[in-house]
């Protein structure tokens, strides 16, 4: 970026075949951020190493399950090195690999949802100070919680219905209790949903808001810096839409 909104043209950089999703982070302890790509096509996950000047390195490639969709980045062992976990929509599950420090990662250990997962999120759910991982499931319109160890493991996942099938999900508080909440889109039926945390890693309430057609991805944010989570929805029909948080 140029610093006033406008950017430099592009550089392009080879990847896998239907690249899906970008994450950051810093996958070899050298400061600079690299880039991890989902490609769905391919069955792989690229990682790409920054120089920390705008380029980098031609990509490593990791093998993945089917289908890989959503990539989401965290130490997941407590090691203080990146570690990322990945949704195969094609296998029903979510699969973890390890870093080493170096930008490399071990081999994925996955651990079963319900069909077609697609987005991912991950939190500290009961506050036990190791993360923890929610997926949204298209076929059966469920969230998938896992409970993480610790050691980089996870427990197996537990189930909430949404009633719809989920693409998107994301983490944060949104009722200002201290506790993570969890907010997912409803696609087929044009709504997202929002439990609420117990800080235990269990939900005991949920509110669903009426949305524009087709939602596909959410994110929270504070739009109007009165300290609470708003949430946008992006949708199919080529909208987004913005909702104030009066909680």
């Amino acid at each position: 970026g140029m610093g006033n909104g406008t950017f430099f043209s592009q550089n392009s950089f080879a990847v896998g075949s239907y690249p899906a999703i970008v994450s950051v982070g810093d996958f070899n302890g050298d400061q600079r951020l690299d880039l991890l790509i989902t490609n769905n096509a391919a069955n792989t996950v690229s990682v790409l190493l920054g120089y920390g000047n705008g380029s980098f390195a031609p990509q490593k490639t990791f093998t993945a399950s089917v289908y890989p969709t959503t990539a989401v980045v965290a130490d997941f062992n407590h090691d203080n090195r990146l570690d990322f976990a990945v949704t195969n929509y094609g296998s029903g599950s979510v699969s973890v690999h390890l870093g080493y420090s170096n930008g490399t990662f071990h081999s994925r250990t996955s651990y079963a949802t319900m069909a077609n997962p697609w987005g991912l999120a991950v939190g500290d759910l009961n506050g036990d100070h190791h993360m923890d991982l929610v997926a949204s499931n298209c076929a059966n319109g469920t969230i998938s919680v896992l409970l993480g160890n610790g050691n980089g493991t996870f427990r197996a996942a537990v189930h909430y219905s949404i009633g719809s099938c989920a693409y998107g999900v994301a983490i944060g508080d949104l009722n200002g209790d201290t506790y993570l909440d969890v907010a997912a889109v409803g696609t087929s039926f044009n709504y997202f949903i929002i439990f609420l945390g117990d800080g235990a890693g269990s939900f005991f309430e949920w509110w669903s808001f009426v949305i524009d057609y087709n939602p596909t991805s959410l994110a929270l944010y504070d739009f109007n810096n009165d300290g609470r989570l708003d949430v946008v929805t992006a949708h199919y029909t080529g909208t987004v839409s913005v909702f104030l948080n009066t909680c």
